[in-house]
């Protein structure tokens, strides 16, 4: 099986693609879990080329304060380069590309640019998911619900919904969140099903290492987020976050790992994903070895760049 990154690479080589240009979308007072980017297209020709005209003062035009149009002369230089394809991975800082030694926790931004480049090859029938980035669950975790702010607050964390904020839930089938708090990873997927002409959520929680991300605690804030989005846009809301059954990790520090594989062979079974959930099959889906082989591919392409 070919991985995302291989198709990714692929793709920005190929000279009929047009270069994208990701802006990054900073926060001064984010963690360390990375940054997010919005994509950008751009031209690698002129604009309005054909127009090459412009006004040129003459010496009688300056006495009368009049202007005569003359043709403007080609620049020397030609046509601007084209901009080389965007490399995500490149990004990166030097701390981060440390992160994905074989025995070492990875970092945030190692996940969302993961999530960047997957979820900008989704197959069809995953057409309208969104990802949280990692910024998402401290934000909505330091949300107080005494505090006068917390609608504000909850509003604000929509930023983070990835490729993009806005949530129309009759096309959005499912929400990928990356879940960090006390030095772990798991992963929560949110499921939006029709029943009987009416729309409900449900939540997932996979954990390669369960009993440190206790479903009554993440889960708290997960929900809190879920029912205010939710009720401000009318959709049924089924409220027990159901824990799946994963394949364990080994060690200490693959729980990361974990997330993203699991994402990619998620988002790999389509419309059928829903259907997995409730026969409870997810734990088939990711073994060992691939976790072992995902790691392992993240290290070529960022030790690369």
């Amino acid at each position: 099986m070919v991985s995302v990154f291989n198709d990714h690479i692929n793709k920005t080589r190929d000279k009929n693609v047009k270069p994208i240009v990701y802006l990054r979308d900073w926060d001064e007072n984010a963690d360390a879990a990375g940054p997010s980017y919005a994509p950008m297209e751009i031209s690698s020709e002129h604009d309005d080329e054909e127009n090459n005209e412009t006004y040129k003062p003459t010496a009688k035009s300056k006495a009368s304060g009049s202007r005569k149009r003359v043709a403007h002369k080609p620049s020397k230089r030609g046509l601007r380069k084209p901009v080389p394809p965007h490399n995500p991975w490149i990004t990166l800082s030097h701390e981060t590309k440390k992160s994905v030694n074989p025995k070492t926790m990875v970092r945030g931004d190692i996940i969302n640019t993961f999530m960047e480049i997957t979820f900008s090859q989704l197959p069809p029938s995953m057409t309208g998911s969104r990802y949280l980035s990692t910024y998402w669950f401290p934000k909505v975790e330091a949300i107080d619900s005494n505090n006068p702010d917390w609608i504000f607050q909850m509003e604000a964390a929509r930023k983070w919904i990835l490729p993009s904020p806005v949530l129309d839930w009759a096309e959005v089938p499912f929400i990928f969140i990356p879940v960090q708090s006390h030095l772990h990873w798991s992963l929560m997927v949110v499921h939006i099903s029709a029943v009987g002409g009416e729309r409900f959520v449900h939540v997932y929680h996979l954990d390669s290492n369960p009993g440190i991300h206790l479903i009554d605690r993440v889960g708290t804030h997960v929900q809190a987020w879920l029912r205010h989005t939710v009720k401000n846009i009318g959709q049924p809301y089924m409220g027990r976050i159901v824990p799946v059954k994963v394949v364990k990790q080994h060690n200490t520090y693959d729980c990361g790992v974990h997330v993203m594989a699991l994402t990619r062979r998620l988002i790999e079974q389509g419309e059928s994903l829903g259907t997995l959930f409730a026969k409870d099959v997810i734990h088939k889906l990711v073994k060992v070895a691939d976790v072992k082989q995902l790691r392992n591919e993240i290290l070529e392409y960022v030790s690369g760049v």
